[in-house]
């Protein structure tokens, strides 16, 4: 029986770092040994592996993200894969899977981004496992971006980083695991994101990307007035409130919200909390918001509310209609209000 093929794009992280005695880990080259370092690979599938890159993951970039979009989706154009696995950073890996799970909306196959806490040439390294664990998911797991890590199988735009030590480094607040690794496999079939639900906003990857979102987590005291010179350079604004969407509106915020706006400015609001979703008309604060035009993004995770907007921006619509789709699941990434 012929084996199948699984394509694994590198980007670097910790996973392929060098350690070295009293010096911090630095990118090396432990990608080029990696059936060598996890042999048990060659049971699984045929290993391709390429480098898009090698870096600490606090250097990823739109840039790469997009790189990675168009590897994946011409493999999937050239059949020659069963499944993809991104080899990736830590740090910012929740953001590249979110970014990927709204660029690619017509996945076919799996893509599975998955890294690890400790570098694959070291003793007691999660680096195996989560290997492995990403290849069999590619293999086995729904045509969505997931992200395995600690015998887990996530959907991609549902998780945050929430350890930095400890080897269950990501957790997915508001959303089960759509996969659990044990003796078998263990999957949760009826969360699996169905092919009716994708809506084909874009017809192609966008050529680039624009700017991040402005992200300000709301602290007491914040002078928000003093942030409008850099609102002035921004197209949108995501205000990360308290509770379940409150932040203080005295005068000069409002002002400087309003000022904003009518420049064009879009204005979104997360909840801080982790677990549960905004409501801006749960509370009084809350409502003064959503009066000034702010809407509320549901349970979606940062990276989700970020790198979503970034798409839905880069698609070219209108204020209205991104602010539509923010409020909409695209790709897993909320929870509708009708779902509840």
């Amino acid at each position: 029986m012929k084996q199948p093929h699984v394509l694994i794009l590198y980007t670097g992280g910790t996973l392929g770092m060098s350690p070295k005695p009293g010096a911090p880990l630095q990118p090396a080259e432990a990608h080029k040994d990696l059936l060598t370092w996890v042999p048990e690979l060659k049971e699984y599938a045929t290993i391709d592996v390429e480098i898009l890159a090698n870096i600490d993951s606090s250097l990823m970039t739109p840039e790469i993200w997009l790189m990675l979009a168009r590897r994946i989706e011409q493999a999937q154009e050239e059949k020659t894969h069963s499944g993809v696995v991104v080899i990736h950073g830590t740090d910012t890996l929740a953001f590249t899977s979110s970014a990927l799970s709204f660029l690619l909306p017509g996945l076919n196959m799996p893509v599975v981004i998955t890294g690890s806490q400790r570098p694959l040439a070291v003793t007691r390294t999660d680096a195996r496992n989560n290997v492995l664990g990403a290849v069999e998911t590619a293999l086995e797991g729904p045509a969505e971006v997931l992200v395995f890590f600690r015998e887990r199988a996530y959907r991609g735009n549902r998780i945050t980083k929430s350890a930095i030590s400890d080897f269950m480094a990501f957790a997915s607040p508001n959303f089960p695991a759509l996969g659990k690794a044990g003796i078998n496999w263990e999957w949760n079939d009826d969360l699996f994101w169905p092919r009716t639900r994708r809506p084909t906003l874009w017809p192609e990857i966008p050529q680039h990307l624009p700017m991040a979102p402005l992200v300000i987590p709301w602290v007491p005291g914040l002078d928000f007035s003093a942030l409008a010179p850099a609102l002035e350079r921004h197209w949108a604004l995501l205000v990360e409130a308290f509770g379940s969407g409150n932040i203080p509106l005295d005068d000069g915020v409002s002002e400087t919200l309003g000022m904003f706006m009518q420049r064009g400015g879009l204005v979104y609001v997360r909840s801080q909390v982790s677990m549960g979703r905004t409501d801006l008309n749960m509370y009084a604060p809350g409502q003064r918001l959503a009066q000034l035009g702010a809407v509320g993004v549901c349970d979606m995770t940062r990276e989700a509310a970020v790198t979503k907007l970034m798409v839905l921006k880069a698609s070219n619509m209108d204020a209205d209609r991104i602010s539509y789709y923010m409020t909409q699941s695209l790709a897993g990434e909320l929870t509708e209000s009708d779902m509840l």
